[in-house]
């Protein structure tokens, strides 16, 4: 099979999914619970470029559930934050579909296999699967904190490529990150960084990857 691309993979957020940014939310929890917004911010990062891992981080990866996160949380603020106000603030910040990515996803799984693979945490993987429908365009889903590794670790994309039943050279990862993206090359995957729908035919053309109706 060479290098023949069997699986579509796509991300979520920035891809399939509008997500808002993160002051969305910083600004009232950070009133809320008497925490400076930095302070707040560095709790909360979800970028997996530093180390330490931030609690948001450890949630991602599955190493704290919801209520864990929650308590790890409080024991850093400067008020303890309710549990429900935690769980609105987290599915707020989840805005709606990328419209025309889902359509091109709906196409493309009409040809392909395809699948997500999603740094994500269980309170956001949970809302997506209540209120999206995307998923039923897909073979299979990956999130971060049931496989236990977050984009850009080499160990996810290893784990994601084995379930898939695929080389790794035979999987292309669809990610608005060029951290992401790098990782999954550094793993064997191709890759492309989404920045628009019409960026990502073209590159998909350029693949090989034919997608009928052109967005």
């Amino acid at each position: 099979m060479g290098n023949r691309i069997e699986w579509l993979v796509f991300d979520l957020g920035g891809v399939l999914v509008d997500v808002a940014p993160q002051n969305h939310v910083l600004a009232e929890w950070a009133h809320l619970t008497d925490t400076d917004e930095v302070r707040l911010a560095s709790l909360l990062r979800e970028q997996f470029t530093e180390q330490p891992f931030s609690l948001a981080e450890w949630f991602q990866i599955g190493a704290l559930d919801a209520h864990g996160f929650h308590a790890a949380l409080n024991r850093e603020l400067g008020r303890p934050l309710a549990f429900d106000t935690l769980i609105d603030g987290l599915e707020s910040v989840l805005v709606g579909e990328k419209t025309e990515t889902v359509r091109l996803l709906a196409e493309l799984a009409s040809r392909y296999k395809t699948a997500c693979y999603s740094n994500t945490n269980v309170t956001h993987w949970r809302y997506l699967h209540r209120h999206y429908g995307f998923f039923r365009h897909m073979d299979r889903a990956f999130a971060s904190q049931e496989i236990g590794f977050a984009k850009p670790d080499h160990r996810g994309f290893e784990k994601v490529a084995g379930a898939l039943a695929a080389l790794p050279e035979q999987c292309l990862l669809i990610d608005d990150r060029p951290v992401n993206v790098d990782g999954a090359r550094r793993a064997g995957w191709q890759a492309l960084q989404f920045v628009d729908v019409d960026t990502l035919v073209a590159d998909m053309d350029a693949l090989s990857i034919a997608v009928r109706g052109k967005t």
